[in-house]
């Protein structure tokens, strides 16, 4: 799950399509064997709809919206088995040259 929200954040930056940060995900997990056919993200913030079907950002294969600064996105990495899953979230702004999470926990953080 670390590797692939690694692979995430340094696909974001801006003029990068959302399906290929999808991409940055799925050739991960790809490489275990794993398949997810669902979305990774989606936009969020103050022009966020009060619904799932909002049709704004949306990271998943067909997706064609281009990132642009200022863009806030929830990515939900995710995967679920029988009987057990595992997720990592990250709030993500992109910026002029990236991206940056807006949580102050690292991914390598241990508990």
């Amino acid at each position: 799950m670390l590797e692939g929200m690694e692979a995430v954040l340094a696909a974001i930056k801006p003029g990068v399509v959302a399906e290929d940060v999808e991409a940055s995900w799925r050739n991960v997990i790809q490489r275990y064997g794993l398949k997810k056919e669902s979305r990774i993200g989606y936009s969020i913030g103050a022009a966020y709809p009060p619904d799932w079907g909002e049709h704004t950002i949306s990271l998943r294969q067909g997706d064609k919206t281009i990132l642009k600064p200022g863009n806030v996105l929830h990515s939900i990495l995710g995967m679920w088995m029988d009987g057990w899953g595992i997720e990592v979230s990250e709030t993500i702004l992109v910026t002029a040259n990236g991206c940056e999470t807006l949580t102050s926990w690292t991914l390598r953080s241990t508990c």
